[in-house]
């Protein structure tokens, strides 16, 4: 069996698009997708599982909703995002299945307009990531759209024929989007400046 590369999978724009890039390519594939108990968490698992099995790809699920439980409790406010440096958890636990599996690459879909919006998806840690990578093994962390504005990533997801009205990211953590989050208006955005309409029912309250 041809060894599959990992790719970290929220169900968001960004992940699905290289989801369908890298499947439609013909790339051996591997999805994991990881709920550390944030609040669109099953909302993001359906997308996920949505564009999975659309794509042929198999998905592997981890559940850390009792870790985000125990962050929660000692937190004045309840937070969409319960785990301080979330990335920096993903991709050490996205590194050991990627390891795991003899993998020769992690595949991280964040974009330029996205990396450094906090410490763990600066490019100085990314790069620092990449070297204890080395150190650890052999598995190449891959971020194909970290130059990449997320109006690109969307045109991109355009021409692979990516259904965008069933992704999940939104920090608000309504079904499917918001509308009022500073996520949603960067898609808006986004997928105006690809020429992408948007379905009706795109944005619920």
């Amino acid at each position: 069996m041809e060894k599959a590369d990992v790719l970290l999978l929220s169900g968001g724009v960004d992940s699905v698009t290289l989801l369908h890039q890298l499947a439609a390519g013909g790339e051996a594939l591997q999805a994991l997708y990881i709920d550390y108990g944030q609040r669109g968490a099953a909302h993001e698992l359906a997308a996920a599982q949505f564009h999975c099995e659309r794509m042929g790809v198999e998905l592997v699920a981890l559940d850390l909703t009792r870790i985000a439980a125990v962050f929660r409790n000692v937190q004045a406010r309840r937070s969409h995002i319960p785990l301080p440096h979330r990335h920096l958890v993903a991709l050490a636990l996205g590194l050991s299945f990627a390891t795991n599996l003899a993998a020769g690459r992690l595949y991280l879909a964040l974009n330029r307009d996205d990396a450094g919006l906090q410490p763990s998806s600066s490019h100085a840690f990314l790069a620092q990531f990449r070297l204890l990578a080395g150190l650890l093994g052999e598995v190449e962390l891959a971020t194909p759209y970290l130059d990449l504005a997320a109006n690109e990533v969307a045109a991109r997801g355009r021409t692979l024929g990516v259904d965008y009205s069933l992704t999940y990211s939104c920090i608000a953590g309504h079904p499917v989007h918001c509308g009022r989050c500073s996520r949603c208006s960067r898609r808006r955005a986004a997928l105006r400046a690809a020429g992408i309409a948007e379905p009706a029912d795109f944005y619920r309250t």
